[in-house]
């Protein structure tokens, strides 16, 4: 098939399907006479190029999913998009407030924090794969809103940047496979649910405790079991725990984010009171 006609069966124009062989999508046959011959094969690509455009991904993105040629990959893409409506719809905001108080001074020292904290988000979405990822951003972004105004907060910024670009999340490919799968599997819906949960626990922990009693006891025991360890979910637990504590997660990023964020600081003593709370309570007497 000849350009012409793969512009009509693709919807694409002819300067765009140029742009895509030069991206090196597609690589047509050329004939004698110097005209370029798609075959099938670069027809179903150029189909699928013209919906993932249309869906507003990049050509970066695009390479990633036709190269991974598994739902994996538009995950990763859906979640990255994610954090960058989440991003838009905050800057529609200011406009509109713009638009109300002509406070230009004050919408800039916004901006500024909208900046940083678009920085982290994306690179917890790069440095950490699937809903993980999402997950992360999902509980840091409430606390990612402060100004940046002391020379100990722009260290501390400095720090979680450096951390997040040199962070290597690296597991056994089973467990990758495993961490794609329930990715597939859990909506945005789950993951909030869980953060939600999560932060019920730490302001309320007695009456989390006394409202989930059953629930927690039934979780604990299980996750305690050879059974557990020997599954995929445990496993993949026991590569975090290890990736927390021997990547600098607990020592250096932690650390940073609550020199950073003053609300950050709060929540997290409330976790860790919150930890040493369930623990006294459901930690058998030796």
């Amino acid at each position: 098939m000849l350009i012409n006609e793969v512009c009509r069966e693709c919807f694409l124009t002819k300067k765009a399907i140029e742009y895509y062989i030069e991206q090196g999508i597609v690589a047509p046959a050329i004939q004698e006479n110097g005209y370029r011959s798609f075959s099938d094969e670069d027809i179903a690509v150029l189909k699928k190029v013209s919906v993932l455009r249309t869906l507003g991904l990049s050509v970066a993105d695009i390479h990633d999913v036709l190269s991974n040629k598994d739902a994996a990959a538009l995950n990763e893409v859906y979640h990255k998009k994610s954090v960058q409506m989440l991003i838009q719809q905050e800057k529609q905001g200011l406009i509109q407030e713009l638009a109300s108080n002509h406070d230009w001074e004050q919408i800039q020292s916004r901006l500024h924090r909208l900046q940083k904290k678009q920085m982290v988000l994306e690179r917890l979405i790069d440095a950490f794969p699937g809903c993980y990822g999402k997950f992360l951003c999902l509980h840091f972004a409430p606390y990612l809103n402060c100004l940046v105004v002391t020379d100990t907060q722009q260290e501390a910024f400095d720090a979680v940047i450096a951390f997040l670009d040199s962070a290597d999340f690296d597991i056994p490919d089973d467990l990758k496979g495993y961490l794609d799968e329930i990715t597939l599997n859990l909506g945005s819906g789950f993951m909030e649910a869980a953060s939600s949960s999560i932060n019920e626990a730490v302001n309320e922990t007695e009456k989390y405790i006394a409202d989930h009693h059953e629930e927690i006891e039934r979780y604990l025991t299980y996750k305690r079991s050879e059974e557990y360890e020997a599954t995929p979910a445990g496993r993949l637990e026991k590569e975090l725990r290890r990736f927390n504590s021997m990547s600098g997660y607990n020592d250096i990023f932690i650390p940073a984010m609550c020199q950073l964020s003053e609300s950050y600081r709060k929540y997290h003593e409330g976790l860790s009171a919150a930890n040493e709370m369930l623990s006294k309570k459901y930690t058998e007497p030796e």
